[in-house]
């Protein structure tokens, strides 16, 4: 009898030493492509920065494979591991599990079991900026429509014949052509003090050129309608170093594009535009600001627009196009912040003496959808920042002849 209740014991050990607790863990994969930093924060004493090739991720899970880590509750973790890890520690269990292959040493494993943290209560303080280039190219393309395409290294965005259908007239459209060429630079500036975040900000400056063109075809009169795409859409991640923290950004620039128009009349049209916008779109929290929970936005635009313009057929109406850049901003893999440029031209068609008025220049706006506290619980707070234009108008006369008002 005793013989087999310790056979029938070794066997539940030997199962329970196999069992590991917990989710199904994945592989954590580094961060590597960094930004440039400035400035420094300083962590809490429990701040643990975690090694990718050490750990296994999970929802609610970590296990770090370590013969000498140690963490406890309370503790906080950070890696650059997938879209970046921050996590706080509510319990930890250790275990020996027998090797694989040549070696029969036994390796020990750390299981964390965590919950969601904000960068502010792994910091003490500190002020940092962090700034990258917004590489954009066919290797990080997530998805792109016909007509669309990228020129590696240069970034060039490419828009050949890209077609939006006028709603009941068969065969009308208006049809995009031209490009989008960006040196844009995302900069994200962090503050710390108090035990709480002070001030962030989230922008994207630098230079944007365009060469858009718009055709409205129509053989028939139609009523008003308005459309919007996503045309394409990148995914990059960064992994600022900042000391020994990691800040895990990932950017997810689409190119968006429009158009809404209507017309009394058979109609065709082609309009355009050729400048070089230099931008500088933000948003910004302040724990200070007593409005908007905090939230504001700014934008600033600088360019001289080359208009074209071909009216052949007279008739009453307006179009409106445009053609730019959105950016989608996550940190440790919690969306926050979005920023748009869009270059835009809206013409007003006057009727039967061929003349037209243009308005074209470009929009800049911003927001951050609430829930977004992984930095701080500040920031929790939702804001649509107002759309804010730099525009000029021009008088139009058919041919092809405008004239700056």
């Amino acid at each position: 009898m005793i013989r087999w209740l310790a056979i029938a014991l070794v066997g539940v050990l030997g199962l329970s030493a196999c069992t590991q607790p917990g989710p199904q863990t994945q592989v954590c994969t580094p961060v590597t492509d960094q930004g440039s930093v400035t400035g420094s924060l300083t962590p809490v004493s429990t701040l643990k920065v975690l090694d990718p090739d050490k750990t296994e991720v999970a929802p609610s899970e970590v296990v770090v494979t370590d013969s000498t880590f140690s963490a406890s509750a309370g503790d906080l973790l950070v890696s650059n591991c997938n879209d970046g890890l921050l996590r706080k520690v509510t319990g930890v269990s250790t275990q020996f599990v027998s090797g694989n292959g040549v070696s029969s040493q036994a390796v020990r494993k750390v299981y964390i079991k965590t919950e969601g943290a904000a960068l502010e209560d792994a910091i003490a303080s500190g002020d940092v900026t962090l700034e990258t280039d917004l590489t954009i190219g066919e290797a990080n393309m997530v998805q792109a429509l016909d007509g669309v395409s990228v020129q590696d290294f240069t970034g060039k965005i490419n828009l050949t014949n890209v077609k939006f259908d006028i709603p009941g007239v068969p065969g009308a459209s208006i049809t995009l052509n031209g490009f989008i060429e960006q040196t844009l630079k995302p900069n994200f500036n962090l503050k710390f003090s108090s035990g709480s975040i002070e001030v962030f900000k989230a922008g994207m400056s630098g230079t944007l050129k365009a060469g858009i063109s718009a055709t409205i075809q129509a053989n028939a009169s139609y009523s008003p309608f308005s459309l919007n795409k996503e045309l394409a859409s990148w995914n990059i991640k960064r992994a600022f170093l900042v000391g020994s923290v990691p800040v895990v950004v990932v950017l997810q620039p689409k190119l968006i594009a429009g158009v809404s128009s209507n017309a009394s009349g058979k109609v065709t049209v082609t309009v355009g535009i050729a400048p070089t916008f230099t931008t500088n779109v933000q948003l910004d929290y302040n724990r200070s600001r007593t409005t908007n929970g905090g939230w504001n936005n700014t934008f600033t635009a600088n360019f001289a627009l080359n208009p074209t313009f071909n009216y052949s057929v007279p008739v009453q109406g307006s179009g409106n196009a445009f053609a730019g850049l959105a950016m989608d901003i996550k940190f440790y893999g919690v969306a926050g912040p979005s920023l748009e440029a869009k270059p835009f031209i809206n013409l007003t068609l006057s009727g039967n003496n061929g003349s037209a008025t243009l308005k074209s220049g470009i929009n800049g706006s911003s927001k951050v959808e609430a829930g977004f506290k992984v930095l701080g619980k500040g920031l929790e707070t939702s804001y649509n920042g107002p759309s804010i234009e730099q525009a000029r108008t021009f008088s139009c006369q058919a041919p092809s002849t405008c004239t700056a008002n």
